[in-house]
């Protein structure tokens, strides 16, 4: 029997998981020592007897919470904080936080005291059995998992930005037609289809004969997937992309800028900085 793929998406969470979780446990590891190191200074300045045991104590520490990380990143694929999951979703991870915070502790205090004798010839003594010691770990377990929730999302969400500027690469290549998100929706628009297109702000808008979309990407993302696509198209200013063969007039209008007029009747400036380019391809 074929064990199924996993879907491109779930791989691509896996794959930005396992390359952060190793920048993450190299932070951890700095954490560790810097919190270590200020811990036996200050056992040093008061006088303790045991200025090495901050060494134990932040390190069952951190190692716990770098083993809880697979934790962590489960709950992020099981219950997504997305639009429409956000609130459902949100009081899970309330419910991690917690079972993330108990596990912390106990498996902390546990190695803890197996290698305090060991190590230092006494019993570790926690305080389990009085709530504000539960409260003050918890405090700090609610950053810990927030931290690892932010950082490992914030990453996916970027490997995810790229799979999807793959694939609207490989579709202009393939099908001659761009992929333009806009409003919550996917639309596939054929690339002789763009007129032109401006940018605005963190969007593009994309005119084409029949409905003008208002794209989330950058006028050079969406030049190179014209590229890609094959269509005649040319910057004609830091902010204007038109179809070349949709341009029925080019006017100076002195220190080299234009005005190009195309076949729907609008008017689209050019700059001189890109003047010697777009013209070069009607000769």
């Amino acid at each position: 029997m074929q064990t199924p793929r996993p879907h491109p998406e779930q791989e691509t969470d896996r794959r930005a998981d396992r390359k952060m979780w190793l920048y993450f446990a190299l932070f951890v590891f700095a954490a560790y020592l810097v919190n270590a190191l200020s811990a036996q200074d200050e056992v040093a300045r008061e006088g303790g007897l045991y200025p090495a045991l901050p060494w134990l104590t932040e390190g069952t520490s951190h190692l716990v919470i770098l083993a809880l990380v697979p934790f962590v990143t489960y709950m992020l694929s099981r219950y997504p904080l997305v639009t429409g999951q956000l609130r459902a979703n949100l009081s899970r991870h309330a419910l991690a936080v917690v079972i993330f915070s108990c596990v912390h502790i106990l498996l902390m205090v546990g190695l803890r005291k197996v290698f305090t004798p060991i190590l230092f010839g006494f019993p570790y003594q926690f305080g389990l059995n009085d709530p504000s010691v539960w409260l003050y770990e918890f405090r700090k377990d609610v950053l810990s998992y927030v931290t690892i929730a932010a950082i490992f999302g914030l990453n996916r969400m970027v490997e995810q930005k790229s799979l999807e500027v793959q694939a609207a690469r490989a579709e202009a290549q393939d099908r001659h037609r761009l992929t333009l998100k806009s409003g919550g929706r996917t639309y596939f628009v054929e690339a002789g289809n763009v007129i032109w297109a401006k940018a605005a702000s963190n969007y593009v808008e994309v005119v084409t004969p029949g409905k003008t979309y208002l794209a989330r990407m950058t006028l050079t993302e969406l030049a190179k997937l014209l590229e890609a696509a094959g269509g005649r198209h040319a910057r004609v200013h830091r902010s204007h992309i038109v179809n070349l063969d949709r341009v029925q007039e080019i006017v100076p209008t002195g220190e080299g800028d234009v005005v190009l007029r195309l076949e729907t009747g609008d008017e689209v400036s050019g700059s001189r900085r890109y003047r010697e380019a777009f013209e070069a391809t009607f000769s």
